[in-house]
């Protein structure tokens, strides 16, 4: 990572890739790309030049995938249901406290599936986020009408988020 830069470097058949995402961009893709030959012009690559085969192996799914995620880390995502970490996993009641809130954010916020746009944000899919927010139901960290989406933390979620916000504040006051 260089300043608000992602940069993916690899070598393809030799050549020498270099992808850079923009941390700061309204978009998640990358914003250039730069495919060079080797240092060493002695160096046998495995193409005669760039070619659309050569193009066709660079796998921008897996560059947007990942720096999507780092973003999501850093706290600087395009996508606004990634403001918070993104929750590979989800274990603790801490964790379900924390996907609860998000899930109920963007409940407030309107949209039609706030679990298709979680799993979207977070690159995980749709039944693992659909079967996280039922057993964070069942648990007791979100509450609604049954039938329709849970609209609202309950007060053990609250809790845990509580707990959250006094270690971020006992943090700032301790680095003063």
């Amino acid at each position: 990572m260089d300043g608000d830069q992602l940069v993916h470097e690899a070598e393809l058949r030799g050549w020498k890739l270099t992808v850079v995402s923009l941390l700061d961009a309204p978009w998640d893709g990358p914003a250039s790309l730069c495919i060079e030959p080797p240092d060493d012009p002695a160096v046998a690559v495995g193409t005669d030049g760039i070619t659309a085969e050569l193009m066709r192996s660079i796998s921008l799914a897996e560059i947007r995938r990942t720096a999507k995620e780092l973003r999501a880390r850093l706290g600087r995502s395009a996508d606004e249901a990634t403001a918070a970490a993104v929750l590979h996993r989800v274990e603790t009641e801490r964790e379900y406290a924390l996907m609860a809130r998000e899930y109920v954010r963007l409940v407030r916020q309107g949209y039609r599936s706030p679990v298709t746009r979680l799993a979207s944000a977070w690159g995980l899919s749709r039944n693992t986020i659909s079967g996280r927010i039922r057993r964070a139901r069942a648990m007791g960290f979100l509450d609604g009408p049954p039938g329709r989406p849970a609209d609202r933390l309950t007060e053990k979620a609250r809790r845990h988020l509580e707990g959250e916000a006094r270690d971020a504040e006992r943090g700032r006051t301790d680095r003063r």
